[in-house]
């Protein structure tokens, strides 16, 4: 073992307030893997609420494993050591199960890397009886775990509290892996792949309340991105359904967590930080947000949520954050027209927008961060166009309170691509192709480059071909990831080498009754409503071919 990897994990824990060690003997042993950095798995409060939940198990011990830093990486290379375990730096191949936490898609490629580097073998079918059983959870599996499936003995599909009682108890059952497939593929909620039949639906196991604690920061430490500030998650779901958007439609029923619990997890927090964040898909929408964000406020909490709905925006909302010295606020207009809103099933008009925004800015929000997409089904020029109309006048409305202030602050429009997600209405569209996508991208870039106190960001279209792909591919995706994970060839290269052609994949429309490759997920949507949106935001516009090459 490389006492230099071991010296900068002890390192990390001297830093950390809330960690949790345990013995080892007689133990179930989880090894819990954040597949990316430290640095961004830390403020994954969902990873932190498995972490929890585990360590308060008697018979179960969970350490965390995350992606090696650079540096790191050379000396475990170096050193030939295998991947360690955070909390008592244990090589992770020796603990019975590796269960990964995976959020976003293109972490799946380093889901492949970390059972490289901890000298397990990535492909199930190539694993033995004493290697770690190798499962998966988290929102990226309730949609489509397929490109993934040939490297995960077990999928768990839905939300963690629902699923964590019944798969610990098969844990526990057996320490024989065929033993406990043949337990969970029995179960609500668990995917097999290795034993899955193809007619087969596996239903997600989803909470229908929302009365336990709720995940939050148990584990503060400030080497992340959100550095010591306590995040809690005060709902699950959207009333929006926006229909490119997978977080309203798979977290239905909307539910709030009960501000009682939410507010018992505070008070302990409290004691090692001042900063608050409070996170959902919808934060303004919990039924008590106001008297909730008075109560941190009382509590001598710095109070900032991860971004607010326009429906949601309302003054005695506005001001105790504002007074608890919110500078930076994140809103969501999506797009630049009326028309491509509704179109998207986001029925709030310009007018509205602009003036939620004035009201933000007359609050004493000096930031505004502005979350906005291109390559929407149905966008033509004019919609484009809108974006600059839209951006510049709420940046009229920046610059003249600002002024009044003294102090005029920033407009921080991110632009994204749209990338069609499973169990959406969009899931049957097409991503617009790269070059299409560069010329949007440019002519936004110009424009806001002329507007002062505005600072984009722009996503690349082209990286995000790899996103689209695990999105809506199928098992065939796996060689690509694990070519990748072993930085043996480039995208471009992997996939001409596995023969997926992107146009037959990600570039074109899908027909309503062609079997998807996430079909076998049942996630309780019916097929039937999300048909009916995707027609009805297809008939909003004849399509236009703009900005073709």
């Amino acid at each position: 073992m490389s006492r230099l990897i071991a010296d900068r994990l002890r390192e990390r824990l001297s830093s950390e307030i809330g960690t949790i060690t345990k013995p080892h003997g007689g133990k179930l042993r989880i090894a819990l893997a954040y597949p990316n950095r430290y640095y961004l798995g830390m403020s994954n409060v969902g990873f932190q609420a498995v972490y929890k939940f585990w360590n308060e198990l008697p018979d179960v011990v969970c350490e965390r494993v995350f992606l090696p830093d650079d540096d790191e990486l050379e000396e475990y290379a170096r050193s030939k050591t295998p991947l360690l375990s955070l909390e008592t730096q244990q090589p992770v191949r020796d603990f019975d199960v590796i269960a990964f936490s995976i959020t976003f898609e293109p972490d799946e490629v380093n889901l492949v890397r970390i059972l490289d580097l901890a000298g397990i073998p990535p492909l199930s079918a190539d694993r033995r009886d004493d290697d770690p059983l190798v499962l998966a959870g988290g929102p990226i599996t309730f949609l489509n775990p397929e490109p993934m499936a040939p490297f995960l003995d077990v999928v768990a599909i839905g939300e963690a509290e629902a699923l964590l009682p019944t798969l610990t108890d098969a844990l526990r059952a057996s320490t024989a892996t065929g033993d406990v497939l043949s337990r969970l593929e029995q179960e609500e909620g668990f995917y097999v792949p290795a034993r899955h039949r193809p007619s087969a639906l596996v239903r997600a196991k989803m909470g229908k309340r929302a009365d336990y604690l709720p995940p939050a920061t148990y584990v503060l430490t400030p080497d992340t991105e959100m550095s010591n500030k306590f995040l809690v998650e005060v709902s699950r779901g959207c009333p929006t359904l926006c229909s490119f958007c997978w977080a309203g439609y798979n977290y239905l029923p909307k539910r709030s967590f009960e501000i009682e619990k939410i507010l018992e997890v505070a008070r302990e927090a409290r004691k090692h930080t001042d900063q608050v964040g409070l996170v959902s898909t919808a934060v303004g929408a919990h039924k008590e947000i106001v008297p909730l964000c008075e109560a941190l406020k009382e509590m001598g909490y710095r109070v900032s949520v991860s971004s607010l709905r326009f429906e949601d925006l309302r003054g005695e909302l506005l001001d105790p954050l504002s007074s608890s010295g919110e500078k930076t606020l994140a809103v969501a207009p999506e797009v630049g027209t009326d028309r491509l809103r509704f179109a998207i099933h986001k029925r709030v008009p310009n007018t509205e927008i602009l003036e939620k925004t004035d009201l933000i800015f007359s609050r004493g929000i000096e930031n505004l961060k502005l979350y906005l997409m291109v390559g929407l089904p149905t966008e033509t020029q004019e919609d484009v166009e809108g974006i600059v109309d839209l951006v510049s006048r709420i940046r009229e409305q920046l610059i003249d309170h600002g002024r009044k202030r003294g102090h005029v602050g920033r407009l921080i429009p991110s632009v994204n691509p749209f990338i069609p997600k499973p169990g959406t209405p969009f899931q049957w569209n097409a991503m617009e192709k790269p070059n299409v996508l560069a010329k949007k991208m440019q002519y936004l870039k110009r424009a806001f480059a002329k507007m002062a106190n505005v600072e984009a960001n722009f996503k690349s279209a082209r990286q995000e071909k790899l996103q689209a792909l695990l999105s809506v591919g199928d098992q065939s995706v796996a060689p690509v990831l694990l070519r990748l994970a072993r930085g043996e060839t480039n995208l471009a290269l992997a996939l001409r080498e596995a023969g997926i052609d992107l146009d037959a994949t990600i570039y074109r429309e899908r027909p309503l009754d062609e079997p998807l490759p996430w079909g076998h997920i049942d996630n309780g949507m019916k097929p039937e409503l999300l048909r009916k949106q995707y027609e009805k935001a297809q008939s909003s516009v004849e399509l236009a071919p703009v900005l073709t090459s």
